[in-house]
């Protein structure tokens, strides 16, 4: 079943009622948020201002819940199952190109570069991308760096149709690489890597391909929302995204803490993997220079219009969005508002 299908079927399964839960919402300045993966470390920066009183101190009641993939989320909060979400970035663009009736806009920028990667087995004969050509590789369908995966071959020469998918669940992906049933996966580095350790192989053992090293020069997850939603609750999205900055500068300050507010979601996780993954998350991903120089959220447009015309073919989409159709501002706190904690 295609991405696009997917998503409409979703949307008219969970479309149903949307009208009367959103004005639910709106009354209660309630917020159903939904994640893009199961609960880990990095996900803290949402859970923690749930657990320490922030957002209800914004006038918000916030519930987190997990999800399955940015290709899930973004068509849950689409269809208004969830009022925002996080989610890879160009899944959202993704999305709204194939369906221009229910689009979504970011509205802050979480990751500022893309984690997104192949990885295989260090002794695997796949050493190059274009080895990657008639090979087999698994992920979960709704999976971002399967999603994108397109990006990735279109930047390496790699003929997709040559490629042999297998549908896995996200628990089952690792182990399936180490079977050998999959001569590559494809998994954010964050997420993949740790999940190896957690089942005893060593980051020695595999060998990784980031997208981000191979001609893909992406952004990577935000926050993402309707744009009908935002434009009504301007204050309330606003209130999410300062009470999320909080829980980001949190998480940093206090990753212990940051481990145990997760727990309280997952009580099997594994507290000190968690703890290394949000440190990993942070240095891969969430803090690179300039956003210790201008702070969470800074983009320039020029980058995304340029990542936009990236992704355009491998999407096939044919008419290009500009960056202000698919990432605002408009709803952030002041710069001030959007530092690091020193």
């Amino acid at each position: 079943m295609t991405f696009s299908r997917r998503s409409a079927i979703l949307l008219a399964t969970l479309g149903m009622g949307v009208t009367i839960m959103s004005q639910a919402a709106h009354a209660v300045d309630r917020v159903r948020f939904i994640i893009d993966w199961s609960f880990q470390g990095q996900h803290a920066m949402f859970t923690m201002p749930v657990d320490d009183g922030t957002y209800s101190k914004l006038g918000l009641q916030v519930t987190v819940d997990r999800g399955a993939g940015s290709g899930d989320t973004v068509a849950k909060v689409a269809s208004g199952a969830y009022d925002m979400g996080i989610a890879d970035f160009y899944s959202m663009v993704r999305f709204n190109a194939e369906n221009p009736d229910h689009k979504l806009i970011a509205v802050m920028m979480v990751d500022d570069k893309s984690a997104l990667a192949v990885e295989m087995k260090a002794t695997s004969p796949i050493k190059t991308p274009q080895d990657l050509n008639g090979k087999t590789l698994a992920a979960p369908v709704g999976d971002a760096t399967r999603q994108l995966f397109p990006l990735f071959a279109a930047a390496n020469k790699i003929d997709e149709k040559s490629i042999k998918w297998i549908n896995v669940s996200p628990e089952l992906r690792e182990p399936l690489l180490i079977r050998g049933e999959a001569d590559a996966i494809t998994g954010h580095l964050t997420t993949v890597m740790l999940n190896f350790r957690n089942i005893n192989v060593k980051p020695s053992d595999i060998r990784v391909m980031p997208y981000i090293d191979f001609g893909v020069n992406l952004l990577g997850h935000a926050i993402v929302v309707k744009p009908d939603f935002a434009a009504k609750n301007p204050e309330l999205v606003r209130n999410f995204i300062r009470g999320s900055v909080h829980g980001f500068n949190a998480m940093i300050k206090d990753p212990d803490a940051a481990v145990a507010s997760i727990k309280k979601r997952d009580p099997l996780i594994n507290a000190d993997l968690e703890k290394d993954r949000i440190k990993m998350s942070l240095d891969y991903r969430m803090v690179s220079e300039n956003v210790r120089k201008n702070g969470i959220s800074n983009v320039d447009p020029q980058r995304i219009d340029a990542s936009l015309r990236d992704v355009a073919k491998p999407f096939g989409i044919k008419t290009v969005p500009v960056a202000a159709e698919v990432y605002t501002d408009k709803y952030l706190p002041p710069r001030s508002d959007m530092q690091l904690a020193k």
